[in-house]
């Protein structure tokens, strides 16, 4: 990095990504920021820098001591350890230190005194984590699957047994409404719809998000917001709002209904037929909400997915960021890991999905056949958020 090139990064200040630190000192140690970075998508530390923007520099003579300091933090400190990319900068007469961190190896935590502490980085300032932030950690990694969780407080009767009776009937060819009650908790605990805790039977997430009777009841993060906007932006007009507290496959297919509605449609002549076509395919709007009931991650309480439409697109926000493996080149070549496997494994079955990581290459070349303009997929902070672009309206 040259020296320009750090003035317009310190020009710009402190992100989810960016730290700077004046000075280094046994008071002031590196090794909280260096594990939130980590536990986040990686970033830069600036030591040398106030708070202000100001550089103030390090000291020459202490350069190598530093170096030596930070280099032994990420190996004994810093677990798992990691090997940062480090850099000094000469600029405006001053030396800047630039330590960059990434790491695929999450949950990262600082070891000291025999304890471990897990730190996130949330806005500009970093913290502890919580049991439920420590529990999506783990997730990222695949060590836990959050949909396998109990929903305390629930029992079968929260279940709707005839969503489950019609599911093993028609999608699996299993009698299920003649078994005895035995074997049906049996198969459900199976298929994890139930799980056993404690000598309880309780409803699991992926149960109560897919057979529920009331599911926002129980998960308040469960559901689809829909909302459609005069004009291009988030403060025109709301022409219609409406909220999906169903199950998964109730949701889906409702919202698609709605978004339907208030779609264009043309004709034109094919042979001796007038054929009428929407903006959006069916397909790619069912693909769209699917793979973000699919795909979001569950345990960011009170978030629901959003669905919004203006004049010129439909965007569908779902919270949480992708898995560390995966970035949005990944996902538009066809890679996807799986947050909720039971969840995709019931959608599939109830063909609501392409499946095998085929919906987002499919949008975008439905959509880009129809708009000519590429959907695009941003991943914010805490949600991912696909853009579909309408064909120029008349």
């Amino acid at each position: 990095m040259d020296a320009e090139k750090l003035k317009e990064i310190i020009r710009n200040g402190e992100s989810s990504t960016l730290e700077f630190k004046e000075t280094l000192t046994d008071k002031l140690p590196i090794e909280k920021e260096i594990v939130a970075f980590l536990n986040l998508r990686g970033g830069k530390i600036l030591i040398g820098v106030s708070d202000n923007k100001v550089i103030v520099g390090v000291d020459e003579k202490e350069l190598k001591n530093i170096e030596e300091k930070i280099m032994n933090k990420c190996r004994s400190v810093v677990k798992p350890e990691i090997i940062p990319i480090y850099e000094t900068i000469f600029v405006d007469g001053k030396y800047v230190i630039v330590l960059e961190v990434r790491g695929i190896n999450k949950p990262y935590y600082v070891f000291k005194d025999n304890r471990k502490t897990y730190y996130i980085r949330v806005g500009t300032t970093e913290r502890e984590a919580t049991r439920e932030e420590l529990g999506r950690l783990f997730q990222a990694l695949g060590m836990i699957y959050y949909e396998e969780n109990p929903v305390y407080n629930s029992s079968i009767k929260d279940l709707s047994m005839d969503k489950i009776t019609e599911y093993f009937e028609k999608l699996r060819g299993v009698m299920f409404e003649n078994l005895p009650e035995e074997e049906k908790i049996n198969i459900l605990i199976n298929s994890k719809i139930l799980t056993n805790r404690d000598d309880k039977i309780l409803c699991t997430v992926s149960g109560i998000l897919l057979f529920g009777k009331e599911p926002t009841k129980l998960l308040s993060q469960s559901g689809i917001i829909y909302a459609y906007f005069e004009g291009n932006e988030i403060s025109g007009h709301l022409i219609d709002r409406k909220e999906l507290n169903g199950t998964i496959v109730e949701n889906i297919i409702n919202i698609c209904k709605i978004i339907k509605l208030n779609l264009q449609r043309s004709s034109k002549i094919e042979g001796l037929e007038r054929v009428e076509k929407e903006e959006i395919p069916e397909r790619v709007i069912r693909e769209t909400i699917a793979n973000a009931c699919i795909h979001r991650d569950y345990t960011i309480y009170g978030a629901k997915i959003r669905a919004f439409m203006f004049d010129d697109r439909l965007e569908i926000r779902s919270p949480g960021v992708p898995p560390n493996t995966v970035n949005v080149e990944s996902m538009k070549t066809g890679i996807s890991v799986y947050r909720n496997p039971i969840i995709v494994r019931f959608i599939n079955d109830y063909h609501l999905a392409e499946g095998m990581g085929r919906g987002i290459p499919m949008i975008i070349k439905e959509m880009n056949k129809i708009s000519g303009k590429e959907p695009k997929i941003e991943v914010l902070e805490n949600e991912t958020n696909l853009i579909i672009y309408f064909p120029k309206r008349k």
